[in-house]
């Protein structure tokens, strides 16, 4: 029973290290214990599960390491599954993934090798909405009062520019009622990974392809609802971006946007700091390093940064620390980009309730949650307050 325990245990442990891309510095006696398993190279060691499972906690079983893929049965399947054949039907899959529009400038090019290299984020469970919604409905129960009667009750287009690994086009797929989706990205892997979680949870409604926010021409027609959260700050012209994404807006569609704050990532800019004055490379090992210096400095600054969930994986921590183009915004800058675009701000989607409360009861007058200058005020006392990023709706002023 003690061994069973064991077993699962280190299994569960292995299971874990994959999804954060193996992301703990490796000492020397680590290394050396992990020759002498020899997986791969001898039969008795590669027979034993719990030798595979501590070797999985530390390499894939896909990887070289192991001198060819591990085959894995019984209470090793699910290692296997996870380690060798997921991944292997993500390079499958993107074969079938058409190419839209390739990277228009050096910028474009920088981010799509950068996901390439480390798809984000690395997900495996999402959250469902308890039931879809015609798109009038679901923009209603967001902002009550406004008028959506614009927006097809069935059928909604939805464009999720910058997918990244899937996770929004799916939450889009299963928010709107029969939505039909077409979500692209510039990283192939990304694509991959979410083609295969797609698939996993048994959708049918998502199209996707590879391509660049900044060449639309092979993406045709226009879009009742187009989503691109934390995807326009990664741009070399943010506005630029968001123009372009308006050429595919219905006269009657909604967009979300998602923006960084740059009173909320103060702490990341400072951690962005740190990060070059050590040189940090985008190597596995380098991006090791860092993380091992930061939880071992006594800084709180520094800190401050083991308490975000990117920090916990390769992926993540390269996005947060050292991506190679981040712009940063206010509610006052939001405000100007927005009427410059001669759009209607609806609102910040916003999860969590205390904070609705608070922001009513500073100011009662506004009804609908939509002034700027007091959201601005709001994260002036409360720099905290959009932690994730800006996360807001808008569309054109003749929509509504």
């Amino acid at each position: 029973g003690t061994r069973l325990l064991s077993l699962a245990a280190a299994i569960g442990i292995a299971r874990q290290c994959f999804l954060n891309e193996y992301s703990w510095l490796e000492t020397p006696e680590e290394t050396e214990a992990l020759r002498s398993i020899s997986l791969g190279t001898a039969e008795a060691a590669s027979d034993d599960p719990m030798h595979i499972a501590i070797f999985a906690a530390y390499r894939c079983l896909g990887s070289e390491s192991t001198h060819g893929p591990m085959k894995g049965s019984g209470p090793t399947a699910d290692l296997f599954r996870q380690q060798v054949l997921e991944p292997a039907e993500e390079r499958r899959l993107i074969d079938a993934i058409r190419v839209r529009a390739p990277a228009a400038n050096l910028t474009s090019e920088a981010v799509r090798e950068q996901y390439e290299s480390n798809p984000y984020p690395r997900w495996t469970r999402i959250g469902r909405f308890e039931h879809a919604l015609p798109a009038p409905a679901a923009l209603g129960e967001l902002f009550p009062g406004r008028n959506f009667s614009g927006l097809p009750r069935s059928g909604a287009k939805v464009l999720v520019a910058g997918c990244g690994t899937g996770r929004h086009a799916i939450q889009a797929a299963l928010r709107f009622a029969d939505a039909h989706v077409l979500a692209f990205d510039l990283s192939q892997a990304s694509l991959g990974y979410a083609a295969r979680k797609t698939r996993e949870m048994g959708l049918t409604n998502i199209e996707y392809c590879q391509g660049d926010i900044l060449e639309m021409e092979g993406v045709t027609g226009q879009f009742d609802v187009v989503e691109s959260v934390g995807v326009l700050h990664h741009l070399e012209d943010p506005v630029a971006g968001w123009r372009a994404l308006l050429q595919r807006l219905a006269p009657s569609g909604v967009m979300r946007i998602g923006l960084y704050s740059e009173r909320a990532r103060r702490h990341v800019v400072y951690g962005q700091n740190f990060a070059r004055s050590l040189g940090t490379s985008a190597a596995p090992e380098s991006i090791r390093r860092l993380r091992r210096a930061i939880m071992e400095s006594s800084d709180a600054g520094l800190q401050r940064l083991t308490q975000t969930e990117d920090f916990y994986t390769l992926s993540g921590c390269r996005d947060l620390l050292l991506h190679v183009q981040e712009h940063r915004f206010s509610p006052t800058g939001l405000a100007a980009m927005i009427g410059a675009l001669d759009l209607e701000f609806l609102g910040f989607e916003l999860a969590d309730p205390a904070m609705v409360t608070r922001y009513r009861t500073r100011f009662p007058e506004d009804a609908w949650l939509t002034r700027l200058e007091n959201w601005e005020e709001f994260e002036r006392s409360e720099p905290d307050a959009f932690f994730g990023m800006y996360d807001f709706w808008v569309r054109r002023k003749t929509a509504g």
